[in-house]
């Protein structure tokens, strides 16, 4: 088994590498402010000083636990996705299921242990520093300790181990369960549609996202800092939603954009979008959870800001510390979410070394690939964009009306135009910097070598 699952490493590193990255970033950030609640529970600690140093570590972590899990789980189903070919073949020469999803949880459990080890001191420096920044600003007492122990290391690690488990777990069974003659087919041809419990989990997050923003535009316009916290859920679980809708988003994308794509020279790149759109899916969802969350905690903040300067409210310690959490947030998990898009990104594109030499062999040449591929990356950076941006609407407007009374904010554009040319920069790079590489190998060689 271990020979195998090595084997396997080898042969699939950049999607391999793309979960060992998210693993590592994901345990170094949750481990980091689990060190927070472990310094918190100090004994002797002032109330105050407990309260700030716990409430981060319990956000943070917890919504972040969350985002990350998702990012983990959506990047290890994408690696399993890729090699359904090798799987059903492996099938064929007489491997079990059991041995099939054994081998699965056993390559998962090599990522977690070769990324806790550079991810514990990582978290233990990324606590430090939140520890010094929160003593800078006296929002902790000089005096407070650092502590990083076992309960830092049970509660960060443990969120990324069961995250990575069960969907390790679920994607396991679910290609161990299929035919050999099943995946071998569906390795190669159209997108099997979406399966009813993603539709079901899809529509419990939307509904949950909605509830959110109703309860925060018209039971919570006096509750202080908890509006924002709701608005901030409202936010994310639409956003989550919304992802976990992916391939479907991003086919209307592409029917909406066809006469642009089409007059533009992307004929095969709207084909592609239409007819395989799990690999565009899997570069669409941290995309989406990116924008909404950036935006969604930005405006809110910058909401609160301005409504307490037009009330004439000197900033307190709480609105000091409200702000830094919130930056916090925005800083860690969005880093994560641009992490996820550029490994699903370039291990998207670098899995495709086949398709790209079949089509230069057919007379494509490199620069007409790059450009087809430019016409995706774009449709998905559309799609990421307006889906993104309404999940994160989702929050921000009931905010700003329990807030100012008005809908829309009047912060203008510039928040949205950063987080815009952020994403687009990191999925283009990540796009055609993974395309020129695959393009390197010769056609018959990039041919040969997937077959």
């Amino acid at each position: 088994m271990w020979t195998l699952t090595f084997s396997a490493l080898r042969r699939n590193r950049a999607i391999f590498l793309a979960t060992y990255l998210n693993l590592f970033l994901g345990g170094a950030i949750l481990t980091g402010f689990a060190s927070l609640y472990e310094s918190g529970a100090a004994p002797g600690l002032a109330k105050a000083d407990r309260d700030t140093l716990q409430t981060m570590a319990m956000v943070i972590g917890g919504w972040g636990a969350l985002i990350i899990g998702f990012g983990t789980a959506a990047t290890l189903t994408l690696a399993v996705r890729q090699r359904e070919r090798q799987i059903a073949l492996l099938k064929a020469a007489g491997a079990l299921p059991g041995q099939i999803r054994r081998m699965i949880l056993v390559e998962t459990a090599t990522l977690l242990a070769a990324s806790a080890i550079p991810a514990t001191p990582t978290g233990m420096a990324l606590g430090r520093a939140v520890m010094a920044a929160l003593k800078s600003t006296h929002q902790v007492s000089g005096g407070v300790g650092y502590r990083f122990g076992s309960t830092a290391l049970a509660i960060g690690f443990g969120d990324i181990v069961l995250a990575a488990t069960v969907a390790a777990a679920v994607a396991g069974r679910r290609a161990a369960g299929r035919g050999t003659a099943a995946a071998l087919v569906a390795s190669s041809t159209d997108d099997p549609p979406m399966s009813r419990k993603r539709k079901i989990w899809a529509v419990v997050l939307l509904g949950l996202g909605a509830n959110a923003a109703v309860m925060v535009a018209t039971m919570m316009k006096d509750e202080g800092y908890s509006t924002m916290s709701v608005a901030g859920q409202a936010s994310i679980l639409t956003a989550l939603g919304l992802a976990l809708l992916a391939p479907v988003l991003i086919r209307w994308t592409a029917a909406v954009l066809s006469p642009l794509m089409r007059r533009g020279g992307g004929y095969l790149a709207e084909a592609e979008l239409r007819r395989h759109s799990r690999q565009a899916a899997g570069v669409l969802m941290p995309v989406i959870l990116f924008v909404a969350l950036a935006n969604g905690a930005l405006y809110q903040q910058f909401i609160q800001d301005d409504a307490n300067r037009a009330a004439h409210l000197v900033p307190s310690a709480d609105d000091k510390g409200v702000q830094t959490l919130s930056f916090l947030i925005v800083g860690m998990i969005a880093l994560f979410a641009a992490v996820v898009v550029a490994n699903v990104a370039v291990a998207s594109t670098l899995h495709r070394r086949r398709e790209f030499g079949q089509r230069r062999l057919i007379g494509d040449t490199p620069a007409q690939v790059c450009r087809s591929l430019g016409w995706e990356a774009s449709a998905v950076l559309v799609a990421g964009l307006m889906f993104g941006t309404l999940a994160a609407l989702a929050g921000v407007m009931p905010f700003s009306y329990a807030k100012t009374g008005q809908w829309l904010p009047d912060q203008g554009p510039w928040v949205f135009i950063g987080v815009a040319a952020t994403v687009t920069a990191v999925t283009v790079a990540a796009c055609l910097g993974a395309a020129r590489q695959a393009l390197r190998t010769p056609a018959l060689a990039a041919v040969g070598a997937a077959t």
